[in-house]
């Protein structure tokens, strides 16, 4: 890891950072999931064209027994048929029982057939729906990623301002304090200087007081 001094390494760093995210940010924009073409229908409904012939022909009528008591011979013509009618007339009773049953079986599937379709047709609805607002999702998201870089380099550039204008406020501060010492110290260089002066002014004043005192006369006492 770079130190914070080397600006080089730094720089390097994140321009490979940034080719990072720009590359993952470009795979996650191509993976965004897109609805089908093909998406599937509902299949059609129930095939109803021969429900209403089957409910009105299931049922067989038997032909009436023939023959009449007034006329003899008329009901010994159909004697034969009407032991033929005795004979069937168990499996038309069956046929008409299997035809009944068929009919029902139908017109419960009718039905059946409808709440499926209609179950499916609402169930590919939501599911449209859902992917639908999945794809808006990603796509949202990717253009949330996508302010991410923006975002950090105007806080970026913001601090680098905020840095500047503090740089500037602390050489600002600090130039008027190096006047300030510049100004004291010439203030003390002049102060020494006077001080110097009177010191040398004194001491002068010292030795001709000592070279007055020397050439005065001495008294009697000192002969």
């Amino acid at each position: 890891m770079p130190g914070p001094d080397d600006l080089a390494a730094l720089k390097a760093e994140r321009d490979a950072a940034d080719r990072a995210y720009n590359d993952a940010l470009t795979r996650l924009d191509r993976a965004i999931q897109q609805l089908p073409a093909d998406f599937p229908q509902p299949p059609p409904g129930p095939d109803e064209d021969q429900v209403s012939p089957l409910n009105t022909l299931w049922k067989i009528d038997l032909p009436a027994a023939g023959g009449s008591g007034r006329f003899p011979a008329v009901r010994r013509l159909f004697a034969p048929l009407s032991a033929v009618r005795r004979i069937v007339a168990p499996l038309f009773a069956q046929q008409q029982a299997f035809n009944a049953a068929v009919v029902d079986h139908i017109n419960r599937n009718v039905s059946v057939g409808r709440e499926t379709r209609a179950s499916i047709d609402s169930t590919l609805t939501v599911l449209r729906d859902t992917i639908a607002e999945l794809v808006r999702f990603q796509s949202l998201l990717v253009v949330f990623l996508q302010q991410i870089t923006p975002y950090v380099d105007t806080r970026d550039r913001d601090v680098a301002g905020l840095l500047r204008g503090l740089s500037g406020a602390i050489n600002g501060v600090a130039d008027e304090v190096l006047k300030r010492a510049d100004a004291t110290l010439a203030r003390d260089r002049r102060h020494d200087l006077r001080v110097a002066d009177v010191e040398s002014a004194l001491a002068d004043v010292r030795a001709r007081l000592d070279e007055v005192s020397r050439r005065l006369p001495r008294g009697p006492d000192h002969g």
